[in-house]
């Protein structure tokens, strides 16, 4: 029996969800002793360019999850919130994300699932930036826009000024 707990623990140590940094997003599971080590001194800048949402706007879009998960593994390995320079914009099909709960209430007849992330994200530094064009073409007023959401000129200046500024882009689309 004690035998059987201990690998019980040791499984469920290796399985853990660790949200360190953002709690109840950003699922996270423990590797012990990873070959490829992140330099804790390191400033980690990315943008993050989202352009799909494959829950269909029905439930949170899993690539603005994975900008927590970033957050969360970063800093279970040691990085500090100071050193990640994180942005994200959206476009495409992501852009209703952009979207506050009574707007997105109107067009989707439901809250918008990714409110609560998008405010988590914003109050830990993110700088989330929808697309002007994919939101004027989907016809989406100013006022419809989330507050923790800036509007950009494009997706492609976005893009373009942040690598200009020294940031990778994560694309997972």
């Amino acid at each position: 029996m004690k035998k059987h707990l201990i690998v019980f623990f040791a499984l469920i140590s290796l399985m853990s969800v660790n949200a360190q940094l953002i709690k109840d997003f950003g699922e996270v599971y423990t590797v012990e002793s990873p070959d490829l080590l992140l330099d804790t001194n390191t400033e980690y800048k990315v943008i993050f360019d989202i352009y799909t949402d494959r829950a269909n706007g029905e439930k949170l879009n899993p690539l603005l999850n994975t900008v927590a998960r970033f957050i969360n593994m970063h800093g279970e390995q040691g990085v500090l919130l100071e050193k990640m320079k994180i942005a994200v914009i959206l476009h495409g099909k992501a852009t209703r994300s952009a979207l506050n709960d009574s707007s997105y209430n109107e067009f989707y007849k439901i809250d918008n699932p990714n409110s609560k992330l998008i405010e988590v994200l914003k109050n830990k530094t993110v700088e989330i930036f929808v697309c002007g064009q994919s939101y004027m073409a989907s016809k989406y007023q100013v006022k419809d826009k989330s507050e923790n959401v800036k509007m950009a000129l494009s997706a492609l200046t976005a893009l373009v000024e942040y690598q200009k500024n020294g940031y990778q882009i994560i694309n997972f689309n």
